[in-house]
């Protein structure tokens, strides 16, 4: 349905972007939905079969999706144990089914976000905006909450607009590494 890059040079195609964008979000919101230990990582494991089978850049991308997943998961272990977030009222480690959802983040950043690499100020403002709406809309469909939702919600912005750019810059630098 949707042809391979013929080489690494080549940028993803609207059909690509388009089909990467539903198939993230259609992960997240299953993985949001269900927020459950068991699900959340087979769902991860489908979507990231679905983008290397269709539109993944190999070997590198993988690296970087692995990366961007074990970063992330940190991150989100800091944001948790710091008490920005918790799960029903404790503040302790950030669940499984949210770790589940960098991997899917991270198969958008070579792909459906690819044109933000070369403009970090927007990239910026997407995060902040995307990254916290984000955070904010999963807490609503599941067990999460922000400890405080003033102060919660600007900290998630304040990190995002430091960290999406961030993953922007390494999918690009990823990108071109492999194409020397």
């Amino acid at each position: 349905m949707f042809s391979r890059p013929s080489s690494q040079h080549s940028e993803p195609s609207l059909a690509q972007i388009l089909a990467n964008g539903m198939l993230f979000n259609a992960s997240w919101f299953a993985i949001v939905y269900t927020h459950s230990p068991l699900f959340a990582p087979a769902i991860a494991t489908l979507h990231l079969v679905v983008h290397f089978s269709f539109m993944g850049r190999g070997l590198v991308e993988a690296k970087f999706v692995l990366g961007v997943s074990l970063l992330g998961f940190l991150l989100d272990q800091v944001i948790f144990s710091a008490g920005v977030l918790t799960v029903s009222g404790q503040s302790m480690f950030a669940p499984i089914w949210i770790s589940c959802l960098w991997p899917v983040l991270a198969t958008t950043l070579m792909h459906a976000f690819s044109s933000l690499q070369k403009r970090l100020v927007l990239a910026a403002l997407v995060g902040a905006v995307g990254g916290t709406a984000s955070y904010m809309a999963g807490a609503r469909l599941s067990d999460v909450e922000f400890v405080s939702l003033i102060w919660g919600p600007a900290v998630m912005a304040i990190i995002w607009a430091g960290v999406f750019p961030a993953l922007l810059w390494g999918a690009r630098r990823d990108k071109n590494y492999a194409l020397d």
